[in-house]
Parts: C-alpha cells; sequence; structure tokens
C-alpha cells in the first residue's frame, strides 16, 4: 500500500461546527456563511487534532463506488473473450485515500469549475436522458435538490462538520455529451465532496431568493435606493462566486487506473491499526505542505470572484 501522508490530518478538511438536525439547514445565506464555511487556512491544516470515529468511517475507510447502474466504468483490460468471463460483474471502486494521496504527490492545485457541470450521486434520474443546465433560470437551476441531494443533506452526522471550501474531487468526462463516466453526460464525474457540492447548491437556492426579494423591494421604491443596489450587487457577485467552486480534476485514465475489485476488510481496510501504519510526522508535514497551497488557491480564488466587499454608501455620502 503506498503511503498516504494524509490520514491523521483529513478531518482538518472538515471544519468543526456544532451538529444540528438535517431538516434545520440554514434559512438565510448569513447563517449557511457561519455554519458551513472555514475561516483560516491554519484551521484547516492544523496537525494538532487526531481522527476520531467519523474520519474513518468517511475519509480514511471511504471508497467511490463505480458498479452502480448509471455510474459504471469500463476498465480499459477488460474485453469479450473467455479469459475475462465474469470481470464485468467485479464490483469496482476507488479509495478516496488513494484519490488524495495521488493528488498531492502530483502536486494537484484546485481550478475553479461551474458546479452545473458536475454529475454526483443523486443526479442519476433527473438527468438520466443527459439534460443541460445551460440554459435554465438560475433561480430554477436545481428544482428537484430535495431529490437528487437527499441523502447528502439528511445525513446530519456529514453535513453538521462540511466546509464547503474545501475542494471536491472529479474526473473529466472524455467525450461528452455522450455518458462515458456519469449518466448525467456532463464534463464531470465526483468523486469526492458530494455532501459539500449539495450544500453549496442549498446555498445557491438561498442566494437567488435573497436576491430576487430585493429585486421586489426595489421596484416598490419610488426612488433610487443606493444602499438596495449596493446589495443586489452583492449578492450577484456571492451568488457567481457560489457558482464556481473548485475542485481538484483528475484525469479519467488516471481514475481508473486506481479503481480495484479486492474486499477491503481482507486488504487494505483490516483494522484501525493496519489503516494507520504507514503515518508519519514527515508525511503529515508534507500534507501540510501540500494543503497549504490548496487553500491559498482557495482563497484567492473568492477574492478574484467577489473582490473587496462592497460599501452600502454612496460616493455622495
Amino acid at each position: 500500500m503506498a503511503s498516504a501522508p494524509w490520514i491523521l490530518l483529513f478531518m482538518q478538511l472538515v471544519c468543526a461546527h456544532d451538529t444540528a438536525p438535517a431538516d434545520e439547514l440554514p434559512k438565510s445565506s448569513t447563517d449557511f456563511f457561519a455554519s458551513y464555511t472555514c475561516s483560516n487556512t491554519e484551521e484547516i491544516i492544523s496537525l494538532d487534532n487526531e481522527a476520531d470515529g467519523s474520519f474513518f468511517r468517511w475519509v480514511l475507510a471511504a471508497r467511490h463506488t463505480a458498479w452502480h447502474s448509471g455510474w459504471e466504468v469500463a476498465m480499459p483490460h477488460f474485453n469479450n473473450s473467455s479469459n475475462n468471463v465474469g470481470m464485468e460483474d467485479d464490483k469496482y471502486y476507488a479509495r478516496v485515500f488513494d484519490l488524495l494521496n495521488w493528488s498531492m504527490k502530483h502536486n494537484l492545485l484546485p481550478v475553479p469549475i461551474d458546479i452545473s457541470s458536475i454529475c454526483h450521486k443523486g443526479m442519476e434520474t433527473q438527468y438520466s436522458n443527459g439534460i443541460s443546465l445551460s440554459n435554465v433560470n438560475p433561480t430554477e437551476k436545481w428544482p428537484s435538490l430535495d431529490e437528487t441531494c437527499h441523502k447528502q443533506l439528511l445525513s446530519a452526522s456529514r453535513i453538521s462538520s462540511s466546509c464547503i471550501d474545501i475542494p471536491g474531487i472529479i474526473v473529466t468526462n472524455p467525450n461528452p455529451p455522450l455518458k462515458v463516466n456519469n449518466p448525467c453526460h456532463l464534463e464531470y464525474r465526483m468523486v469526492d465532496g458530494a455532501h459539500r457540492i449539495c450544500l453549496r447548491k442549498h446555498l445557491l437556492t438561498l442566494l437567488n431568493r435573497e436576491l430576487e426579494e430585493l429585486k421586489e423591494s426595489r421596484a416598490k421604491t419610488s426612488t433610487f435606493d443606493n444602499v438596495i443596489h449596493l446589495q443586489i450587487q452583492q449578492k450577484q457577485k456571492l451568488i457567481t462566486q457560489t457558482t464556481h467552486g473548485l475542485f481538484l480534476v483528475m484525469n479519467q485514465t488516471t481514475f481508473q487506473s486506481m479503481l480495484m475489485s479486492t474486499d477491503p476488510h481482507t486488504s487494505w481496510a483490516k483494522n484501525k491499526q493496519y489503516l494507520m501504519k504507514d503515518v508519519t510526522k514527515e508525511l503529515q508535514l508534507e500534507w501540510k505542505q501540500w494543503m497549504g497551497q490548496v487553500m491559498d488557491r482557495v482563497w484567492e480564488s473568492k477574492n478574484e470572484y467577489c473582490g473587496e466587499e462592497i460599501s452600502v454608501f454612496s460616493n455622495n455620502d
């Protein structure tokens, strides 16, 4: 098994927040930002915290399955010859552990991607015919959010510790709009970060609703209201920023090379001690350096989209 430097540290990828029932998601963007965004890089890459039970269930022992209907990935070494009979029934998956370790070893840094071009688990029913989102009204972009993100948004223990600033991992679709590696026929397949992208979509529904409310208030005002005007501008910038999340992008060939079909319980996930055996202080420091670069890129991108905070005062005040 390849050494992976992020075992003890990756829980820092999900900034700690108070646990709240999943059906009590924030009702305003202000409350959302207070609950699901990270405050600084040191909070994320700190070496102080150790892994807990949730870490072993959701990160270290986590895997992205590639055998469910619509999400199958054709293995390049498979053919219909008699030597490969039965291989189509193998349950292939990729460890999140391996995906992140490869990303660090190759110094992969996140890039901004429009989330409407990403297909995540849960979207297979809504986009079974490869429906494009490009011409959909922004306020109605995810009319079936409860359906496509039902599992993620109802997972209280998962989303309560999520930070949407942490880049997810996506795999390029070699030939969109054909299906190839995702049932939505979109440009990217999400292999890690579905809970965070669903939270991001929830935030967008809040922001779009608030934008519409501001526009309605402006329409009811007989004179120009500079405060409302600037609030609308800020809300529009936040929508643009939220729509373009940062992701680690992996190509299809690399992703396929990490797929395996062995039984986790008899190979890499025998027990906690076996999972932790390759962790060293040197490896942790290597992770810290890479994650520092990753999060620096995140903060830079956020500043590019939103820039300086908009003043609510006009130049004439």
